[in-house]
C-alpha cells in the first residue's frame, strides 16, 4: 500500500493580481488530501466525501477528467505493469479557494509514481499536477499546485518562486470561515480583466499600489512584525473590494473578525463566495467568535502555514 498527502494553501496577499503578474504570498495549511494506492486488477480511483468512483478503462466525466490525464502522463514517465485502487480523502474544503483540487492532484500523482517505482521528484509533480489544473480550471496561475508540492510560505510570481524563510510564531494561527458560496472562479477572474480593461488608467493604479503592499508585507514576514502585516491584510481587502469581487456576506465576516480581535482580515481566494481568513494571536480568538460563524452555518478551521509539501503518509 502507498499512501501521499499534500497540504491545501491559503493567499495571504495575491488574488486577481497574479493574473497580471504581480507576485503573490501563498502559504501550505496543515489541511490535507491524502491519496492510498491499493494494488488491483483495473483502474479505478474513488472518493467517499466527493463523492465518485470512476474506472478509468471507461469514458469518464468530464469533471474527473483531469484524472485520466494525470494518469496518461505518468505511464509516459513509467511502465504501467499492475493496476491500482486510488482512494482520496481530504479535509480541505472544497472549491473554496484553498487548492483542493491542486492538493488532490498533487497527492494523486506522488502516489502513482510511487506505486509505480519512480521517483517523485518535486519537479515531476508540479508539472503534472499543473497539467491536471489546467483541465479543472482551464489557464490556472500555478500557485495551488506549486505551493501543495513543496509547501512553506512562497513569495511566488507566475512560473517563479522564492522560499520565504521564517519561523512562524507558536501564538499566531489564521482563521478560516468558509461561507459555503459557490462561486466560478473563472468567470469572477473574467469579470475582474472586463473592469480592468474598462478602466485601464484607473485600474493600472491600483494593481501598482498593490505591487508597493506585497513587497511591504514580504518584508513584515521577514521581520516577524505581525501587527504591520495585518493592517497591509486590511488595505488589501480595500484593494478586493474596488475589483468588484466582494459582498455582503463576505463584508461581515471580514468586519466581525476585526472587531473580535483580527491583526488583519481579507478575502482569500478569487472572492464572491469561498472564504475569508483572519489573523489572530491565539489569546485574542475567542471561542464565541467561532460559535458565532458556526451558528450562521459557516464552517471555521484554524490553521497554520507549514513548511513540508506533499509527502508519504
Amino acid at each position: 500500500m502507498i499512501c501521499s498527502e499534500a497540504p491545501g494553501k491559503i493567499i495571504l496577499f495575491g488574488e486577481h493580481f497574479v493574473v497580471k503578474n504581480k507576485p503573490a504570498i501563498v502559504t501550505a495549511v496543515n489541511l490535507y488530501a491524502r491519496t492510498i494506492i491499493k494494488e488491483y486488477n483495473g483502474f479505478k480511483v474513488e472518493s467517499k466525501q466527493m463523492g465518485f468512483t470512476i474506472d478509468l478503462n471507461k469514458p469518464v466525466p468530464r469533471e474527473y477528467s483531469h484524472f485520466i490525464e494525470i494518469f496518461k502522463l505518468i505511464s509516459v514517465k513509467t511502465s504501467i505493469s499492475k493496476g491500482f485502487y486510488a482512494i482520496i480523502d481530504s479535509n480541505i474544503p472544497v472549491a473554496s479557494g484553498m487548492g483542493s483540487s491542486a492538493a488532490t492532484a498533487v497527492s494523486l500523482t506522488h502516489a502513482l509514481l510511487s506505486y509505480y517505482g519512480f521517483k517523485p521528484e518535486y519537479s515531476l509533480v508540479n508539472e503534472i499536477a499543473y497539467r491536471a489544473e489546467e483541465i479543472v480550471h482551464g489557464k490556472p496561475s500555478g500557485v495551488d499546485n506549486t505551493v501543495s508540492t513543496y509547501g512553506g510560505l512562497l513569495f511566488y510570481r507566475k512560473n517563479s518562486f522564492e522560499r520565504i524563510s521564517i519561523k512562524w510564531p507558536d501564538e499566531i494561527v489564521i482563521l478560516v470561515v468558509d461561507t459555503g458560496i459557490k462561486r466560478n472562479t473563472g468567470e469572477v477572474v473574467r469579470k475582474v480583466l472586463e473592469l480592468y480593461d474598462k478602466y485601464v488608467d484607473i485600474y493600472s493604479g491600483i494593481y501598482s499600489v498593490y505591487e508597493k503592499l506585497v513587497f511591504e508585507a514580504y518584508k513584515y514576514l521577514v521581520h516577524g512584525d505581525f501587527h504591520r502585516l495585518g493592517e497591509l491584510m486590511n488595505i488589501n481587502q480595500s484593494l478586493l473590494e474596488s475589483l468588484n469581487i466582494s459582498n455582503s456576506v463576505l463584508e461581515n465576516i471580514v468586519y466581525a473578525m476585526r472587531e473580535k480581535g483580527a491583526l488583519g482580515s481579507k478575502i482569500s481566494g478569487a472572492g464572491q463566495g469561498g472564504i475569508v481568513i483572519g489573523l489572530f494571536k491565539t489569546s485574542d480568538l475567542k471561542n464565541d467568535l467561532i460559535h458565532e460563524f458556526n451558528s450562521k452555518g459557516f464552517k471555521t478551521y484554524i490553521v497554520k502555514p507549514i513548511n513540508t509539501g506533499v509527502k508519504n503518509c
